[in-house]
């Protein structure tokens, strides 16, 4: 899975980029595959967290330590075509977009089509003055974008470490300061749909972290003079939230009493008639 992944960014039609792997002390094999695959790259560069900060901290890490002017990420799961690079950057317009977003393909471990694909249409979208929703404009995903890496240096915005929802967290505050956004067609993110993947398990914890996540995004909303815009949507999106969350308990391999007791805390939780 690794090495597809690494590799995949490795063989992209644009060459003139870093390629930063982030170790967050991986227990398995992974540094290694990194090193030899940099053997044979000086582009690649491993670099190891001495402590487990999760997938936003890797983020995080890879944002600071990124030299070029955007910055763009994979799942080590996850790989990309290899045109996808090219077309994002040429989708900047000479580096005047913020942000730039493709589409996502959902597939097996063997590549096939698992379910439709994310494809958001294609267009300029000009955000001076609160036009973008940052709530609802895309799906809150990292890996299909690039973006302007001062958008996370000049505003101090950061993903939230070990956190299940840490894009959900993060990309609405981004856009917010995001002025341009161009969104280009083409489905060139390869999203790996497998039994077990962090996306389709479901634990105490993640219930625990999608509030963490609405407690970020509400202070961020009133921080920003947001509330008047975002009120009423903000509480619909919890409960839309809340509502892919239960069905997903209600399918999942818990005990039946575990099940009652997890909707029991969504439905306590969840704002009224909104789940």
């Amino acid at each position: 899975m690794l090495r597809t992944c690494v590799r995949s960014v490795m063989d992209q039609t644009l060459k003139d980029i870093e390629i930063l792997c982030i170790d967050d002390c991986s227990p398995d094999n992974s540094a290694a595959i990194v090193e030899q695959l940099a053997a044979t790259d000086d582009r690649v560069r491993l670099i190891r967290h001495e402590r487990n900060l999760g997938l936003g901290g890797a983020r995080n890490t890879g944002i600071s330590e990124a030299r070029a002017p955007y910055v763009a990420g994979v799942d080590s799961d996850d790989h990309i075509v290899p045109e996808m690079m090219e077309e994002l950057w040429n989708g900047t317009g000479g580096k005047i977009a913020d942000v730039v977003v493709c589409g996502i393909n959902f597939v097996d471990d063997n590549g096939r089509p698992v379910g439709p694909s994310t494809s958001p249409e294609p267009g300029h979208l000009v955000n001076t003055n609160n036009q973008v929703d940052i709530l609802d404009q895309f799906n809150p995903g990292f890996v299909n974008k690039l973006w302007r890496t001062s958008l996370f240096m000049d505003t101090g915005i950061r993903f939230p470490e070990h956190c299940y929802y840490e894009d959900l967290a993060t990309t609405p505050r981004i856009l917010h300061h995001a002025r341009d956004i161009r969104v280009i067609a083409g489905d060139f993110y390869q999203y790996v749909i497998r039994d077990g993947s962090i996306t389709q398990s479901s634990s105490p914890k993640h219930i625990i972290d999608y509030f963490r996540t609405f407690e970020i995004l509400d202070h961020f909303l009133k921080q920003e003079g947001l509330q008047s815009i975002y009120e009423e949507k903000f509480a619909k999106q919890i409960g839309k939230m809340l509502s892919y969350h239960a069905w997903s308990i209600l399918d999942s391999s818990m005990t039946e009493e575990q099940k009652a007791q997890y909707l029991r805390h969504c439905l306590t939780s969840a704002p009224t008639g909104q789940i």
